[in-house]
């Protein structure tokens, strides 16, 4: 079958990536060959059945034909709703997924600046994809195959949204009033069923609120609310004076046009920086979204931003002494991470670029800040990488380097995860090794921590507890193991089957000794509590799975003690037991293990401390014989104890410290064994900050105190936490100066040599903590008020817009109820902060939907080998015909529009649900009641 004249252009443009001005000046010259509905089909044929998935050329070229009028709207709807019911409803999932990308295309052209419609166009389109909407609606609520059911989800909110921002338009908004006149058009009538037929789709959205994104839901309450307010006006005389606000809130915000998307130097560190300050996992496909949609998919200009960002956080970090873990996160994503999303870029990419020149020219930018040899070091280690994933020649990161000797000593190749598992299936003893490797590695750190991932998920699921044992122990050695693992994989995903595997630990299957058994449970529970500790997770990020196994019972109770009258007839026996052996048998028998498993035990540690302390309290045990039950403690099985006891001693610390400084004599002092020392001061520095705090606190001092308070001191920064070296009176100001700074030095172009204001995230953190969410979010609207006038406006607005979303402390949600509570502003002729408001919570609700989206990240290399089987030189473009590079356009011609083909496109809408059979064209378009034939139909309008 051969292709039409329309479709040869669009395949010749999409085949040798013709640039959107040289698409738009071809159709421009061949307008009168084809009309605007028929290239729309075109495109969207393509991008059905032609193009690799993902082409963004497609969505550049729907943009141009939308803005610039070549189709309008309603026209393009129906070519889409023809298609839809072609299929009789049984799309495929790629299928769906075209819908879904081309209905986004649609409503980004409605809410660009460059398009303007009428209210008569607003009346069709609304009308058409408010009916589709419904019949959709319906459709989706039905029992479908889950994974089509997703789809259709995605289909539906996306023409979901279509529909909210064609109504939110001023033409919309005009055709759903009452006082609309629709070319001779009854305006009450016409209103009236499109408000019908609207809030009909709406509503049976509404019951699918779990499926959809609380964005739209937004939406569609705010427009059915505009419906019922004006349905609710015309009822009355004049109407009250709350709906009239009401209606004046939404008039306003319909008033102020969506903000142009830029991508500001400031809100790219902002994001940075609060990824690697709180030790979070950075998805590559999430941080590749957000910078692409920012930077309009220019990915050499993404990849110049992420340099040179991610080097100005590394110097910033450097010069700080409180941010060292912070400064380690970023050095091992400048090593690791970066060059692999450099990497997924270049891939990524249809216009490619020389990735090599790109690197070259952001590093002129990046060298003269690199001051300090360590930093520089690091900066060669990153070259050395990138030469390692080809983006550039290892001669020229030698040249780069200026010295041929900086880059001898460093690996001369680049793991691979199932080697590296292969590795360690055939000799255990490789696990631990890793780790070691793991901490100091350069470039290869993803792909050892996927490894480790592996290898603990198979020894869970093998039960092979002894292996797993050594290796929890090596990362427990060595926290810092656990920074890296977090910066590529998500902690509730290698953590949960750790969690199973002890919430689900049979121990009426113990075969021979206990003891070694307690050994591997305590070493998999202490890896699970310096991971929660160490990356400040909450319980809910842990991926616990049973909400009544042993887990949660400890994350709950673990540090607090229990009545005795409150404990069941086994665990009473269990204390019983335990206190005998610690105090008044010879040792610690087999059978005391083999009774008493370790979920009993961990949670027992709380009350078998106050049992001890009161016992010596109360003169029934020496100090000499407390301390040496408790000194059974420090035995490597029964080591990850200290954890809970620590935690406890710090809650009664106020109320028994003399009794309790005994304990911590006993419990702070270092094991004789080297292996259990390391665990044990990892133990000290997670628990460690609490108890100084408690210790700190207490007036009077404590004499007893004083060599805890020495061995605390010692112990290394432990966790990710905000650093909020800012007086309480002072952060306000301090917090807008610092984003102001920010923006204006960092956020326009290339790097200053003085740094920009470093800890944004953990300033908005204190400023939370100590002002509350409403003033802190004035703070951030005072920086959008203090640039309104300024040229780096746009740039204030997606910094503070970024660091909104990058506070998952209310701060979104607060801002939402500012924006519902509009009306209070605007009663204050405060139009300004209004508008201030109303931008900041467009911009971060889409920004949200940038962040979270998982499935919307890119499949770079899947993507790129797609590209690389076109054969540009003999394309060959369908079945039966191909499209040579000269075009001929004056061949055949495509018939004209005839009466069959307006027949055809009314029948589009045949397919559709039974409740909307009373919908036909004449409807549509407002044709009912008139004299007019068929015949007299301009069919440009089809």
């Amino acid at each position: 079958m051969a292709i039409s004249k329309v479709s040869e252009l669009v395949r010749y443009c999409l085949l040798r990536r013709t640039s959107v001005d040289e698409f738009g000046t071809l159709v421009q010259t061949y307008q009168a060959e084809f009309s605007g509905k028929r290239l729309f089909a075109a495109l969207i044929e393509c991008r059905f059945s032609f193009c690799a998935p993902g082409d963004p050329l497609i969505s550049l070229y729907l943009d141009h034909v939308g803005t610039t009028g070549v189709v309008s709207i309603s026209d393009a709807l129906v070519v889409m709703v023809r298609r839809w019911n072609s299929d009789k409803g049984a799309q495929a999932q790629n299928a769906l997924q075209f819908y879904n990308q081309t209905l986004q295309d649609i409503t980004m052209v409605i809410v660009s600046n460059k398009y303007k419609t009428t209210p008569s166009e607003a009346r069709t389109s609304i009308l058409l994809s408010s009916r589709w909407l419904a019949t959709l609606a319906r459709q989706t609520s039905q029992d479908v195959e889950p994974a089509l059911n997703i789809e259709h989800s995605h289909v539906l909110e996306s023409l979901a949204f279509l529909v909210a921002s064609m109504a939110a338009t001023d033409a919309g908004l005009e055709a759903l009033s009452l006082n609309a006149t629709l070319q001779g058009d009854t305006s009450e009538v016409a209103s009236q069923d499109l408000r019908a037929s609207l809030r009909q789709a709406l509503n049976l959205c509404l019951p699918l609120y779990s499926t959809l994104s609380t964005h739209l839901m937004d939406r569609l309450n705010t427009v059915l609310k505009h419906i019922s307010l004006l349905e609710h006006g015309s009822t009355q005389n004049g109407g009250s004076s709350g709906q009239s606000s009401e209606i004046q809130v939404l008039q306003f915000q319909v008033s102020i046009p969506d903000t142009h998307m830029v991508a500001a130097r400031a809100a790219t560190i902002a994001y940075l920086e609060a990824m690697l300050t709180m030790g979070s996992t950075i998805d590559d496909g999430t941080l590749i979204n957000y910078l692409c949609s920012r930077h309009q998919n220019d990915y050499q200009a993404v990849s110049v931003d992420l340099l040179i960002s991610a080097f100005q956080i590394l110097k910033t970090k450097s010069v700080s002494p409180k941010s060292l873990l912070s400064y380690q996160q970023c050095r091992t994503f400048v090593q690791n991470k970066l060059p692999n999303i450099l990497s997924m870029l270049s891939a990524s990419s249809f216009n490619s670029f020389d990735t090599q020149q790109t690197i070259t020219d952001a590093w002129t930018q990046v060298v003269p800040q690199l001051s300090g040899q360590e930093i520089m070091l690091i900066g060669f280690h990153f070259l050395h990488t990138c030469s390692l994933h080809h983006l550039l020649t290892q001669q020229a990161a030698i040249q780069l380097v200026g010295n041929e000797e900086a880059l001898s000593g460093m690996s001369k190749g680049l793991y691979t995860k199932d080697d590296l598992v292969s590795q360690v299936m055939g000799n255990h003893t490789r696990g631990p090794k890793l780790v070691e490797e793991l901490v100091r590695s350069d470039g290869s750190a993803g792909f050892i921590s996927q490894a480790i991932v592996e290898i603990m998920h198979n020894y869970c699921q093998n039960k092979e507890t002894q292996y797993l044992k050594d290796l929890a122990n090596a990362i427990i050695r060595r926290p810092a193991a656990i920074n890296c693992i977090s910066l590529f994989i998500r902690p509730s995903y290698w953590l949960g089957p750790l969690c199973t595997l002890l919430d689900e630990w049979r121990w009426d299957e113990i075969h021979g000794e206990a003891q070694p058994v307690y050994d591997e449970f305590g070493a998999v529970l202490l890896l699970v509590l310096v991971t929660k500790a160490r990356l400040q997770l909450p319980q809910s990020e842990l991926g616990i799975r049973k909400k009544d196994g042993f887990l949660s019972e400890y994350m709950n109770n673990g540090d607090s003690e229990q009545e005795l009258g409150s404990l069941s007839e086994v665990r009473m026996a269990h204390l019983g037991n335990w206190i005998n052996a610690l105090y008044l048998a010879e040792g610690l028998s087999d059978e005391l293990f083999t009774n008493c498993s370790p979920h009993d035990f961990y949670i027992l540690i709380p009350t078998l401390l106050r049992q001890s302390m009161t016992a010596y309290q109360q003169d029934k045990l020496t100090q000499d014989s407390l301390k040496a039950g408790l000194d059974y403690l420090l035995e490597p099985f029964l080591l990850p104890s200290l954890a809970s006891a620590l935690s406890w001693i710090a809650n009664i610390l106020h109320d028994d410290a003399p009794a309790a400084a005994v304990i911590l004599d006993v419990i702070m002092k270092a094991p004789g064994n080297t292996d259990s020392r390391d665990i044990h001061r990892t133990i000290l520095a997670m628990c460690g900050p609490q108890l100084q705090k408690i210790i700190d606190s207490m007036q009077p001092e404590h004499d007893q105190l004083h060599g805890v308070q020495a061995i605390l001191k010692q112990s290394p920064i432990f966790s990710f936490s905000p650093d909020q070296g800012v007086e309480h009176s002072q952060i306000a100001s301090v917090l807008q100066e610092g984003i102001v700074s920010m923006i204006t030095s960092a956020g326009a172009s290339v790097m200053q040599e003085q740094s920009t204001s470093s800890g944004i995230h953990s300033m908005v953190n204190c400023a939370i903590n100590s002002l509350g969410l409403q003033s802190a979010l004035r703070v951030l609207l005072a920086v959008l008020l203090q640039m309104s006038d300024s040229p780096d406006f746009l740039f204030a607005l997606d910094t503070v817009s970024t660091i909104v979303c990058t506070v998952d402390r209310g701060l979104r949600e607060t801002l939402r109820l500012l924006y519902t509570n509009l009306g209070t502003l605007l009663k204050k002729g405060d139009t300004l902060s209004a508008e201030a408001v109303v931008r900041l919570h467009r911009q971060v609700e889409a920004y949200a939907n940038l962040l979270t989206v998982q499935e919307m990240g890119l499949d770079a290399f899947a993507f790129a080998q797609q590209l690389t089987n076109i054969d540009t030189a003999d394309p060959n473009l369908d079945a039966t015909t191909a499209v040579s590079g000269a075009m001929d356009l004056q061949g055949d011609q495509e018939p004209a529009d005839g009466i069959d083909q307006v027949l055809d496109e009314v029948a589009a809408m045949g397919n559709l649900d039974s409740n909307d059979a009373d919908m036909n064209f004449d409807a549509l378009y407002g044709l009912q009641n008139t004299d007019m034939d068929l015949n007299d139909l301009d069919l440009d309008m089809f």
